[in-house]
């Protein structure tokens, strides 16, 4: 493959050749169609052709076409387990195959019982020992291909560079391309020093390659890449990445992030896939077997309990869309670009496995105090009867809080505020600029804390927008796939541009936007939203025309980006995870261009990194504008992002469902190191009940963040159901205010080192498998636990006790003393809170 550096005009396609395994040499008659016309989406191009691996001849009525490729034996078809089969090509841009025949002669294996047309199994590298060289920091090798191997897509690296870093309680594996210098995450680690002193062995398998990683106290297999009868060994294409490790006990893992579900992962052959999406967060959306179920944030890391009983933890550190396949007894990542990078920690304990992980990765911020108070939002859209929410309206709800004394610490506004639904300006009819400062100091003046809400994209439709013109003038918006033009997509106020934070002049341009809002209305925080960054065209950028219908929008050249290598497609992958699941398999779908360019890449490489870019930017602006720490409040998060910001679980609906899944969620964003999290509680979409209501909101007593926030017909507001249910939501957050002291010492804790706020029994009590799948109950700190009824019209409880001394805090009641289930009584007005003696 030719190396080629984004510059200029220079048409990137003719500097691409075919790969010499993609048999160009003799194409089947008649020519298997590898790039049939789909609308929204460009025909190829020579370029565009390369990159799925097949031949190019524009002369042919088919100029794009598979290559005579080997029949794979049926021992390779066969070792594939069905769950883990990848499509011959992604189903969303390619003819299915309906016979064994045409998908014999495009390299792949045929079940006629499901009709699928799937890759063969695949052996991978070999290592060449004479490449091996040993130190005091770790191991480096390099890795070949056998002339006679392809992998799945063609364009394989055919050369790699192995490099092992050894630390005393984690290990690094690096595999790059020697010759190329790939994309790879701009984020700042924090590394340990090397040691000699280790509490694991690597080993390694020559041919086919494999690396294992072993506990030295138990001689348990941590990680174990060596390619056995079901697995692929390494596979490292341009576009396409896959490692496996297999375990000789079953996986029991937690993590590998963001999803809606269940704490401890399911193994069923489940699809996880990992790349920041603005899909709706609530129990409709929960997790399945295959996939596709991606949320806002990207986080490739987990938690295993090893047969031992000890745990370990596995971080791949990638932004590029990722999908990891759970099997009983083995996990296989794919990814679609970038390098292989990731750690295995130690632990032994599991809670040792999270501070490790948030040494690495960086450790949670200390939020100021305030915001772990009781905070309400609300927006009316445009499904309501009444869709205009008025400041007036706010105000009417803040006194009626007030006087009824329920605590209320935070006052936030919805894009109802907004002049246009766009950022920075105020409605000057619903929120005239006048009364908005009226009222955000009359908040302070009782100790109340305001914040508004900022979305991703900035209007591009007004000419005398502050905000678009500032952008402008300082070239900070992100550009389309030609690197020329301002990449156009559609948001709440039309058209909107999506400011480039990785740009050199970001900063400046977002505290010249954020400071104007700040003289406009002094706010406490701000509320990042939109931010993965999420489009309402539905495939990719205006250049798609799936904006709005008749739209003419001219598509413009590709130009790749510096660390993009030919051959090369940014809008139709091979492989895309999720691609399981019918009519998805497009990475673009309600987001940017793939091909659009922010300034270190394309958003093929850096779209996950969106919100992380606009996570720190924000953080370090407004703690600059305000001169004290201040609360910033995001839906798209990367790995170590809890240092910048914290996070809500996003857009749940008022069910019961939805409300037992957001402990899960919690749990995990505390896994992710991002401890100050809730959801909205009551639920964000449809109306709630007084019951749910109140449940919810004894769900969430220590939930680090609260806040309640919906768009349904019904207002939601403690004070917006009856004087019973106001009563009881009063005095349960009153209870929440008498525990904020030991919360707070909980968030010092998880800031300085590294300890989880919320954890699930399992983490607090490894030793109990009985606690292993229990999300229906949670701990703060070590002392702490709360369970929640979860279900309607109930007043009774199933509660777990480990091991412990177990006490009622409010009365001080012994409840359990050994590891039992009690049924403990839960009338509406109460919350089972223990202690641990």
């Amino acid at each position: 493959m030719n190396k080629l550096f984004g510059c200029g005009l220079v048409a990137f396609a003719s500097f691409a050749v075919a790969d010499k395994t993609s048999g160009c040499n003799s194409i089947p008659s008649p020519r298997i169609d590898c790039y049939p016309s789909v609308n929204h989406f460009p025909n190829a191009t020579q370029d565009t052709c390369l990159a799925q691996g097949c031949c190019w001849d524009p002369n042919d009525p088919v100029p794009c076409a598979f290559g005579g490729l080997t029949r794979p034996s049926t021992s390779a078809c066969s070792a594939v387990s069905k769950s883990s089969r990848m499509a011959c090509r992604n189903p969303r841009y390619f003819v299915y195959p309906n016979s064994s025949s045409m998908c014999e002669k495009m390299g792949c294996c045929f079940d006629s019982s499901s009709l699928e047309c799937f890759q063969p199994r695949f052996t991978g590298y070999t290592l060449e020992p004479t490449s091996w060289v040993e130190s005091s920091e770790g191991i480096q090798a390099r890795l070949l291909l056998p002339n006679n191997l392809r992998g799945p897509f063609g364009n394989d690296i055919r050369e790699l560079q192995l490099n092992v870093f050894t630390f005393e309680d984690q290990v690094r594996v690096r595999i790059t391309d020697p010759a190329f210098p790939r994309y790879e995450v701009p984020t700042k680690l924090h590394l340990p020093a090397a040691s000699t002193n280790r509490s694991y062995d690597v080993h390694m398998t020559a041919s086919p390659f494999g690396i294992a990683i072993t506990r030295k106290a138990t001689g348990e297999t941590l990680f174990n890449s060596t390619p056995t009868d079901e697995l692929n060994g390494l596979i490292f294409e341009n576009q396409f990445i896959e490692i496996s490790t297999s375990t000789a006990s079953k996986v029991n893992f937690y993590g590998l992030g963001e999803h809606v579900g269940t704490f401890l992962a399911p193994t069923d052959g489940d699809h996880f896939t990992m790349w920041a999406r603005d899909q709706v967060a609530n129990s409709l959306h929960t997790h399945t077997r295959l996939g596709s179920d991606n949320v806002y944030g990207i986080h490739p890391f987990y938690v295993r309990r090893e047969a031992s009983k000890m745990t370990h933890g596995v971080f791949f550190l990638s932004s590029n869309a990722i999908e990891a396949i759970a099997q009983n007894q083995s996990l296989t990542f794919r990814t679609v670009g970038g390098v292989l990078d990731f750690f295995v920690f130690l632990g032994p304990q599991p809670k040792q496995v999270v501070e490790q992980y948030t040494a690495l990765v960086g450790r949670p911020a200390l939020p100021p105090y305030w915001t772990m108070g009781y905070h309400l939002c609300r927006w009316q859209n445009l499904k309501n009867p009444n869709p205009e929410l008025h400041l007036v309206d706010v105000v009417a709800t803040l006194k009626k809080m007030r006087a009824h004394g329920v605590p209320h610490d935070g006052q936030w506004t919805d894009i109802n505020a907004m002049d246009g639904k766009r950022d920075f300006t105020w409605d000057p009819v619903g929120f005239p600029l006048s009364d908005v400062a009226a009222f955000v100091d009359d908040l302070h003046q009782h100790k109340q804390h305001y914040v508004p809400i900022v979305d991703a994209g900035i209007s591009i439709e007004c000419d005398d927008y502050e905000s678009y013109k500032d952008g402008v003038e300082m070239n900070v918006f992100v550009k389309d796939p030609s690197n020329k033009n301002i990449e156009q997509d559609k948001a709440w106020p039309g058209l909107v541009a999506f400011p480039d934070f990785f740009h050199p002049n970001a900063s400046t341009y977002w505290k010249k936007q954020l400071s104007r809002y700040y003289t406009t209305a002094k706010y406490d925080g701000i509320w990042l939203d939109m931010n993965e960054p999420s489009s309402f065209c539905t495939e990719g950028g205006r250049e798609s025309l799936s904006c709005s219908a008749n739209d003419v929008f001219p598509r413009s050249q590709f130009i790749p980006s510096a660390d993009i290598m030919a051959p090369f497609d940014p809008y139709r992958q091979p492989y895309v995870p999720g691609q399981k699941v019918l009519a998805t398999g497009n990475l673009a779908f309600k987001t940017a261009s793939l091909g659009a360019h922010s300034y270190n890449s394309i958003q093929y490489n850096v779209h996950s990194l969106y919100g992380h870019s606009n996570n720190m930017a924000t953080r370090d602006v407004v703690d600059s504008i305000r001169g004290s720490r201040t609360f910033i409040l995001t839906r798209s998060t990367f790995a170590g992002d809890g240092q910048y910001v914290a996070h809500w679980l996003g857009d749940n609906a008022a069910t019961w469902t939805d409300m037992h899944q957001s402990i899960a969620g919690v749990l995990n964003s505390n896994l992710f190191a991002m401890p100050m999290v809730g959801p909205d509680v009551c639920g964000f979409r449809q109306n709630t009940t007084k019951e749910l209501c109140i449940r919810w909101h004894q769900t969430a007593i220590l939930f680090p963040f609260m806040r309640n926030h919906n768009e349904a017909v019904k207002d939601q507001a403690p004070v917006d159901f009856d004087d019973e249910a106001t009563e009881i939501i009063k005095q349960t957050l009153l209870k929440r205010y008498t525990l904020l002291p030991f919360m707070y010492t909980q968030l010092y804790q998880a800031a300085h080192h590294g300890k989880m706020v919320v954890q699930s029994l399992y983490f607090e009590f490894p030793g109990d498998e009985e606690t292993l799948a229990i999300d229906t109950q949670y701990i703060v700190g070590s002392a702490l636990m709360v369970t929640p009824v979860l279900k309607e019209s109930t007043t009774s409880v199933q509660a777990y006790f480990p091991n412990a001394s177990w006490f009622n805090l409010w009365t001080g009641e012994l409840l359990a003393d050994s590891a039992k289930w009690v049924n403990i009584n839960a009338p509406l007005d109460s919350v089972p809170i223990h202690i641990k003696g």
